[in-house]
């Protein structure tokens, strides 16, 4: 099978080959090079993948619910409920009622909270950007674009 990779694409930045065997093998490289590089700072944090998922998100709003939190994880309520105790006991999420609804319980991130996500989201972008580095926005944009075909390829099978 010919190995459609044009030669400057196939050379990594020390000038070792890069030729995945074929597009799955490319894509599991691809994720593994992203997610190790997550790893590698919330790890010795003591963080785990969908903890990290989950304090990112107070970066696009400030104030979630268990149920809000579902719709946007990969996770079910009852995991994602377990997730905030533990980083409610950690001290980087508070719980508050809400005063015009008892039964909704509203989260936000405490101070510790705030600063732990603005360092790592500013670390993972960094990483992120090493990694794309020689990429240029038109290959990205190509990228987002074929990513997001096959992953409603990949809803529309389920």
């Amino acid at each position: 099978m010919p190995n459609n990779i044009p030669e400057a694409v196939q050379e990594g930045p020390s000038g070792e080959g890069v030729k995945p065997a074929d597009l799955a093998e490319g894509v599991v490289s691809l994720v593994n090079a992203f997610v190790k590089g997550v790893e590698r700072q919330i790890s010795p944090l003591g963080l785990t993948n969908m903890e990290f998922a989950l304090l990112k998100t107070f970066l696009e709003k400030n104030e979630w619910t268990v149920t809000g939190l579902a719709e946007v994880l990969p996770a079910d309520a009852p995991r994602i409920s377990r997730v905030v105790t533990r980083m409610v006991e950690r001290g980087l999420l508070r719980r508050r009622r809400r005063t015009d609804d008892r039964r909704v319980v509203e989260l936000r991130l405490t101070r510790d909270g705030q600063e732990l996500i603005a360092d790592l989201h500013e670390r993972v972008t960094a990483h992120e950007a090493r990694l794309l580095e020689g990429v240029s926005a038109e290959e990205k944009e190509t990228l987002q674009t074929v990513t997001a075909k096959v992953l409603a390829n990949h809803a529309a099978l389920q």
